[in-house]
C-alpha cells in the first residue's frame, strides 16, 4: 500500500471501512460523466435491486438448506425476509416514476442494449426460486400430509403452513413486482414500444402470469370445491 493509500485508510472510520462505503459510493459516474441529472437515480435504484436481489438469493439458499434439514420455522422466517425485500423493492421501483419519458429516453442513449433481463440478480431469482418447491414437497412427503390437508390440519403443522404461506407470500411480492416494472415501462416508453434488449411489450406482458409455486394458487379451488361439498 503506497503512504498516500495508506494515509486515506487511516482517515476512514471503522464504519466507513466495515461498509466499504468509499468503494460503493464511487461505484456511481460522477457529475461530469452523466448525461442527465437523473442518471444518478437510474444507478442507484438498479444498483440498489443488485444488492437487495443478492440478499434473497442467500436467503433462499438457506431456505432450502432448512427445508431438507427439516427446520420449518427457520425456514419460514427466511421466507418472511424475502418477501418483506420484494415488497421494499416495489417502493424503490416507484422512484423511477419521477423521470419523465423524455428525460428517460436522454439516459436510455446512454445504456446501448443493456436490458434489465441481463440483470445477475433477477436472474439468480428465477434460477433458484422454483427448485424450493422441490425441497417442500419432499418436506410434506415426510409428513405424510398433502397440500390440501396441511390448510385443513394446519395446526398439526405448524411449521410447513408457515413455509407454504411464506413460499406464497414471496411469490405474490415477485408477480407484484413484474406488474409494477411493466407499467412503469409502458409508462415510460408507452405501450407498443420495444425495450432496450430487444423485447417486445407484448412479450414482457406474458410474463406476468407466471408463477414459481401455481400449486399454492390452485388449492384455493381444491379448499374451495371440499368446502362446497361438505
Amino acid at each position: 500500500m503506497s503512504r498516500a493509500a495508506h494515509d486515506t485508510a487511516k482517515q476512514l472510520s471503522e464504519y466507513e471501512t466495515y461498509l466499504r462505503t468509499e468503494e460503493l459510493l464511487n461505484l456511481q459516474k460522477h457529475p461530469e460523466q452523466m448525461s442527465h441529472h437523473d442518471e444518478l437515480q437510474f444507478q442507484v435504484v438498479h444498483q440498489t435491486f443488485e444488492l437487495w436481489w443478492k440478499e434473497t438469493a442467500h436467503e433462499l439458499g438457506a431456505v432450502r438448506r432448512l427445508l431438507q434439514s427439516g427446520d420449518y420455522l427457520e425456514a419460514a422466517r427466511l421466507l418472511r425476509r424475502a418477501a418483506q425485500i420484494e415488497r421494499l423493492l416495489l417502493h424503490v421501483l416507484a422512484m423511477l416514476e419521477t423521470m419523465t419519458p423524455w428525460d428517460f429516453l436522454t439516459i436510455r442513449s446512454g445504456l446501448g442494449h443493456g436490458s434489465g433481463m441481463d440483470s445477475p440478480g433477477f436472474r439468480a431469482l428465477l434460477r433458484l426460486s422454483p427448485p424450493l418447491w422441490g425441497a417442500f414437497t419432499q418436506a410434506l412427503e415426510r409428513a405424510g400430509v398433502s397440500l390440501a390437508d396441511l390448510y385443513i390440519q394446519r395446526a398439526r403443522h405448524a411449521g410447513l403452513f408457515a413455509v407454504a404461506e411464506g413460499l406464497l407470500d414471496y411469490d405474490e411480492y415477485f408477480q407484484l413486482f413484474r406488474v409494477q416494472h411493466y407499467r412503469l415501462v409502458e409508462r415510460t416508453i408507452g405501450p407498443g414500444a420495444v425495450g432496450t434488449g430487444g423485447t417486445p411489450m407484448d412479450v414482457l406482458a406474458r410474463t406476468l402470469k407466471d408463477r414459481f409455486y401455481p400449486e399454492l394458487w390452485e388449492v384455493r379451488d381444491t379448499l374451495l370445491q371440499r368446502a362446497s361439498d361438505r
